[in-house]
This record gives structure tokens, C-alpha cells and sequence, in this order.
């Protein structure tokens, strides 16, 4: 079993098929090795499954994150009210690169990330979701690449306009001339946690270590 560098030791609870039919191989897993985090990339339905038996049994990690929960809650993905209370119960935790209170304005009117959120509110009836940050950014870099393309009707110069741009968007700057690789921008990570609110599920920034400027607005909230 590999050991990374901060003394964590990873494993592998075992595979299985969607949707799955249980999960007591892997729980007893978790107990043998007395795992204390859990990570994964299952369906709401699934985790939620793993979060049930895992409870029965008394074996739970003190924290599970999962890479299908990192912008959607589980109430945009299942309508099963079952689901619904295991993983508010399980409070995933998730990274964010995106939220209202980011401190960042869109390049084309000053829009800032907050009322991004609310008019999307306003619009639908629902809460703020994070790729709606950078739906918006990339609009914004197509923008500006067929602004500043010297042929805005020709794709090889407005890739080449792409390729040199560096903009300050509502996502944060995007800089797409250092990479890693040509053409990719990065953008730095928050931590988050889904946890439970009077509206149903609500992504709190529980760590800002790599972005001060966002600030906190929830605890860190260990399932145990």
C-alpha cells in the first residue's frame, strides 16, 4: 500500500459495479485497516448506500469526499428523499474553485462573484452552483480573444490570440501562456464541505490556505 508524503497511507477498498447492490467487502475493508478518510467517485445513490452500511456496521470514516459531489449537490442528482438524508448525514467534503464569495469581477461589466450568484437566483429559483463561475469566465475569454485576434473569422488567429491571453475574470486570472501544458490555465483551490441548511445543501469554504482572500464561511465538520 503506497504512503504519501504527509504519512498517509492509501486503500483500496475494492471495486465494484453501478449501481451497486452493497458495500459490505468494502466496509469491512475500512475496518480491517481503520481507515480514517474515504474518497471516491460515487453516484449519490451509491455513496449514499456505502454512507448506510458503513453506519450499521459502526465503521465510518471521520471524513468521505467524493469527485462526482464537487459542484452539484446531491438534490440536483437523485430525487430520492433516502439519498437525500444519508449524505447530509455524511457532510461530503469537496474542493471549490468557485463561490460567491470569491473576490472577483467579471472582465466585461464588473459583475461581482455574489451577484453573479444572486441573479441566478433571481432567473431560476435555485442556488448558485459552482461551474456557473467559470461558464461565465470562459465567455469571457472567448470574448476577448475575438477582440484582440487579428482575424476574429479566422480560428488559427484566434487560437494564437487565446494561446497569449492572460485575463482577470470572474473566475480569478486565467493564464493561459504558463500551462502547465500550452493552452491551460489553472486556477487555485479552496476546501469545502457540503453541509445541511434550512435550504437544503450548502457548500461552505471550510479552508482557504491556498486562497485567503475567500473567506471562511463554515467549519470543517468530521461525520464522527
Amino acid at each position: 500500500m503506497p504512503v504519501f508524503p504527509r504519512g498517509h497511507t492509501l486503500v483500496d477498498l475494492g471495486a465494484y459495479r453501478e449501481p451497486a447492490d452493497g458495500f459490505h467487502a468494502q466496509v469491512e475493508r475500512l475496518r480491517e485497516h481503520g481507515a480514517g478518510l474515504g474518497t471516491s467517485a460515487a453516484t449519490a445513490t451509491d455513496l449514499a448506500l456505502f454512507h448506510r452500511q458503513a453506519r450499521e456496521a459502526e465503521v465510518r470514516p471521520r471524513l468521505i469526499t467524493c469527485s462526482r459531489r464537487l459542484t452539484y449537490p446531491h438534490t440536483h442528482t437523485t430525487s430520492a428523499p433516502g439519498v437525500h438524508g444519508e449524505l447530509a448525514d455524511a457532510c461530503v467534503a469537496a474542493l471549490v474553485h468557485w463561490s460567491p464569495a470569491h473576490p472577483y469581477r467579471s472582465s466585461l461589466d464588473g459583475t461581482t462573484c455574489g451577484e453573479l450568484a444572486h441573479a441566478y437566483r433571481q432567473a431560476t429559483g435555485d442556488g448558485w452552483l459552482q461551474p456557473l463561475g467559470l461558464a461565465h469566465a470562459l465567455v469571457e475569454t472567448a470574448h476577448h480573444a475575438l477582440t484582440v485576434a487579428a482575424d476574429p473569422t479566422d480560428r488559427a488567429s484566434v487560437a494564437q490570440a487565446l494561446a497569449g491571453t492572460t485575463l482577470d475574470t470572474i473566475a480569478g486570472t486565467l493564464d493561459w501562456t504558463r500551462g502547465p501544458t500550452p493552452n491551460i490555465a489553472l486556477l487555485p483551490l479552496v476546501g469545502g464541505q457540503w453541509q445541511h441548511g434550512p435550504g437544503g445543501p450548502r457548500l461552505a469554504v471550510v479552508s482557504n490556505t491556498a486562497l485567503p482572500d475567500v473567506p471562511l464561511t463554515g467549519e470543517l465538520t468530521p461525520v464522527w
